[in-house]
């Protein structure tokens, strides 16, 4: 089979500059005894300039930009890379936008020759927009996006991305290969350059099977539009499950061949951290649990089931007898004690199916999808006896009961929260009644009289 193979022909540097122009990176490399430096036209396009408006160049350029704060950071983090303690220089830095604004950068850079004396001589890297990223970061509180972090300027430099700088064809046969992918290919897919460069189907073995599916949807429509690929999804290398971030620019050839130029990231620490988030904004604290916002979540789409195939559920509220006297007796931690000990009880004794939140101060709910009366009520009894007999660690003389109120679906509600309101009528029915108990609701409760 035949196919254009003028680019692979053209020398590294040339492809390497195409690499840098799909990925948006500006470059940069200076002379560390001279002072003399070299930029592309994006590094000055990053701070709203042209390379022409910025000549001459030096240190003294990227010194005039940058913020003073980041650049004492700079100095240490340079100094630490050329006494060898780094593998390579990083540093996140505000420079000055033409417009006034501070635009962040991450620069990365690798030292590339010393002079005869040993000392640092020539060094090169690129920057990085990321102002994009920090807004996110910011938005987040502690949350590090970690957005596009190409780097490329020479081949031995490669190995300092975490992640892939590549070159990913498709003929019009159907085949595909990597004419070019840097070492780290390897690290996030467990085969080597040349490998890929052979048979690019085999990278694709290393998608989570999950998620191939999507990613070939997405290279396809990148494919069919002619907009930049981009795409998050799982990557599986000797049993390690990482999320990576994949971002190229495609290029199309005459003969149908499309090529993208591009860069794969290894997002896995953003993941946790935004799983983490997203746990911090569905569970309470303090216990555990669903929180109010959560609970509600699944209490609605429990409800929606209801209307579409009839699949009852129930609803068991859990309330604290004399719970302020616990506060106001031993204090508020004692308190905090035993709410959380008592969430725990609880939910050992639920089905995996269910739901515990939290929606009060010390008022609970268990959603049971698929329960009947029945059920619900032996489930209540049950958590009525255990937190009965639960004792708390230091505080022997300390116990705790609750009261239930139990509620069941009704196909007649308008809105998930009258199940709620329900519980809650049974549940105070139990309160007059003595506490300790356990009340399902039925129509007399709903009667004001």
């Amino acid at each position: 089979m035949a196919f254009d193979s003028s680019y692979l022909q053209q020398d590294e540097a040339s492809r390497l500059k195409t690499i840098l122009e799909g990925t948006g990176a500006g470059t940069w490399e200076w002379n560390v005894q001279t002072g003399e430096t070299i930029f592309n036209e994006r590094w000055a396009e990053i701070i709203g300039y042209s390379l022409e408006e910025l000549q001459p160049t030096s240190i003294e350029t990227w010194m005039a930009f940058a913020h003073p704060d980041d650049l004492a950071v700079s100095d240490q983090r340079l100094n630490a890379h050329f006494r060898g303690d780094t593998e390579y220089y990083e540093c996140e830095a505000r420079m000055r936008h033409r417009d006034g604004h501070w635009v962040w950068v991450r620069d990365y850079g690798r030292l590339v020759s010393r002079t005869p004396e040993g000392e640092p001589e020539w060094i090169s890297g690129t920057h990085i927009e990321i102002s994009s990223s920090k807004h996110y970061e910011q938005k987040l509180e502690l949350i590090k996006a970690e957005q596009q972090q190409t780097i490329e300027h020479f081949e031995k430099m490669s190995s300092l991305l975490p992640g892939v700088i590549f070159q990913f064809e498709v003929r019009p046969d159907g085949t595909m290969s990597f004419p070019y992918a840097s070492a780290g290919i390897e690290r996030v897919y467990g085969v080597t350059p040349e490998q890929a460069k052979e048979d690019g189907s085999i990278v694709f073995n290393a998608i989570h099977p999950e998620d191939r599916k999507y990613v070939n949807q997405t290279i396809n429509l990148s494919r069919e539009s002619g907009e930049n690929w981009i795409c998050e999804y799982r990557v599986v290398n000797e049993g390690v499950t990482n999320w990576v971030l994949g971002r190229s620019k495609p290029e199309f050839k005459p003969d149908g061949t499309v090529l993208w130029h591009g860069a794969i990231l290894d997002i896995t620490s953003q993941k946790a951290l935004e799983e983490q988030l997203r746990q911090s904004s569905t569970t309470d604290d303090l216990t555990g649990t669903a929180n109010r916002r959560r609970f509600t979540e699944v209490l609605g789409w429990e409800f929606q089931r209801l209307k579409r195939n009839g699949a009852g559920y129930a609803v068991v509220l859990i309330d604290f007898d004399w719970f302020k006297k616990v506060n106001d007796r031993y204090g508020h931690h004692v308190g905090d004690l035993v709410l959380k000990e008592t969430a725990n009880r609880i939910k050992n004794e639920l089905r995996s199916g269910d739901t515990l939140g939290r929606i009060g101060g010390e008022e609970f709910a268990v959603l049971m999808p698929q329960s009947d009366e029945a059920s619900a009520r032996q489930l209540a009894e049950r958590l009525r006896q255990s937190v009965e007999e639960l004792e708390f660690v230091g505080f022997t003389e300390l116990r705790g009961t609750i009261t239930c109120g139990v509620a069941i679906s009704d196909k007649a509600d308008e809105k998930p929260s009258q199940i709620l309101v329900r519980a809650d009528q049974a549940m105070y029915r139990g309160k007059a009644q003595g506490r300790n108990q356990v009340v399902v609701f039925d129509q007399t409760l709903s009667d004001p009289g």
